[in-house]
């Protein structure tokens, strides 16, 4: 058994959630070398990642090389509510985190599982979650438990809560993954047709974009095809190539 007294309320709920959910499962259970946050009856295993997944990778491939169908699960918090405590527990101030994610900012967390997010026993689901993070003041700047703050802070994480699952993707094959592809592309298009065309359907990040379009490519969905003068040109896998009259910016 894992030590879990690090374990956040969010991560608790979700594993006890998709437990629930697959009737006669265990959690923290032994699944060949390692231990799976959830165990099916049928040797299957989910994973709840709240952190990176690239840490994800080589566990991940040992219970695909054991035939076992994995299903990874990432909470994507799209709303943030900030609790802010004194030591003794009075609550000082409650906020909206002003960041904004979306499903595309799933992709920089997909850099390091190319090599399997195409596995035909492999599935990603992306929930997108209303949270709340509890912090807890401090007197003097200290360092995240972590350890990757730049600069202290005087506050320090205490928990993050699920506060709801707001809407969930489900990622297995290609076609899932191409629904999320902009319509409408040249045969042989740019980053910045890629790009608008993500724009016209959602509010994208254009280096979540960059992103999105690296991953498909180290995935075999898209193809680079090379230079047209001094920009980089692709075409979706596998379709017929016109080739472009003049490079667009």
């Amino acid at each position: 058994m894992i030590n879990t007294l690090n374990e956040t309320h969010l991560h608790k709920s979700l594993k006890t959630l998709y437990s629930i959910e697959n009737e006669g499962s265990i959690v923290e259970a032994k699944a060949g070398k390692y231990i799976a946050d959830v165990l099916t009856k049928e040797g299957n295993v989910i994973e709840i990642q709240t952190g990176s997944l690239s840490h994800l990778l080589s566990k991940c491939m040992s219970y695909i090389s054991e035939k076992r169908k994995v299903t990874v699960v990432y909470p994507l918090a799209t709303t943030k509510t900030i609790k802010t405590f004194d030591a003794d527990g009075t609550k000082v101030s409650s906020r909206k985190s002003p960041k904004k994610l979306n499903v595309y900012s799933i992709f920089r967390e997909l850099t390091s599982l190319c090599p399997i997010l195409l596995d035909r026993n492999f599935t990603l689901e992306v929930l997108e979650v209303s949270v709340i993070e509890e912090r807890i003041n401090s007197p003097e700047p200290v360092q995240s438990r972590n350890g990757r703050r730049r600069f202290p802070k005087k506050w320090q994480k205490k928990d993050k809560r699920l506060d709801e699952i707001v809407q969930k993707h489900v990622f297995h094959g290609k076609k899932s993954y191409m629904k999320l592809f902009p319509k409408n592309l040249p045969e042989v298009f740019l980053f910045s047709d890629f790009y608008e065309g993500l724009c016209r359907d959602a509010k994208v990040k254009k280096d979540d974009a960059r992103l999105m379009l690296w991953v498909y490519t180290h995935m075999g969905l898209v193809e680079y095809l090379g230079k047209d003068g001094r920009f980089n040109t692709y075409s979706i896998a596998g379709t017929k190539k016109t080739p472009r009259q003049k490079p667009r910016s």
